[in-house]
């Protein structure tokens, strides 16, 4: 038996409270250390809902509508008339392009047998409007790609870019012609991503069926 300060217990009594107050402490610690984690959690997905936002806004401002212009006429084309675009080189195109490209160039054309020329100049300037348009999707989206942002909000606000059925395919043939995946890899690998979630969806609902 061992006495300190009135306190008569055995020595083996003595050792179970050692361990107990061992365990309380660490326990304490755990908790400590958990707590601080979930804050850590919670500064970091509110950070990164603001980055979200920011990076949003700047995509707002970075977006002019000659480049969602340029966007909607360049997915209309071949992967043959986008390498003509990127290579600046003169193309026809189809004429009911005409009240797109009348808005992009604020000049007028005069069809022939249903296709319009552009020339060289055109040409050139329409190359520089998606490019512009691809460098600021790729901004966007390397931050997805590296979780820097929400990724679930921007592929709700992006997906529509990488829809087939409505005909858009996130510029795949001019991104081709440019160096495909070396030129926009974060582009590429969210398509991707996008098309694989989409195939998900497709095979619950078949399971379901």
């Amino acid at each position: 038996w061992l006495t300190i300060k009135g306190i008569n217990l055995s020595l083996s009594e003595w050792a179970d409270l050692a361990t107990i107050l061992a365990s309380t402490a660490i326990i304490g610690v755990a908790a400590q250390f958990f707590h601080s984690r979930k804050e850590l959690e919670a500064d970091h997905e509110r950070s990164r809902r603001e980055k979200t936002v920011d990076i949003l806004l700047e995509w707002d401002q970075r977006l002019k509508k000659e480049g969602a212009l340029a966007r909607k006429i360049v997915e209309t084309f071949s992967a043959e008339q986008c390498r003509e675009i990127h290579a600046q080189l003169p193309i026809t195109v189809n004429a009911k392009l005409e009240p797109l490209l009348v808005q992009l160039f604020d000049t007028t054309f005069s069809p022939t047998n249903n296709q319009i020329t552009l020339n060289e100049a055109y040409s050139s300037e329409l190359r520089w409007h998606v490019i512009t348009y691809l460098n600021a999707l790729e901004s966007v989206l390397v931050a997805w790609q590296y979780s820097v942002v929400d990724r679930g909000i921007i592929e709700h606000q992006f997906s529509y870019l990488f829809k087939p059925s409505d005909g858009h395919e996130g510029l795949k043939h001019f991104r081709v012609a440019a160096g495909g995946g070396d030129s926009y890899p974060a582009i590429e690998i969210f398509a991707s991503h996008i098309k694989e979630e989409r195939r998900k969806k497709l095979i619950q609902k078949a399971n379901v069926a």
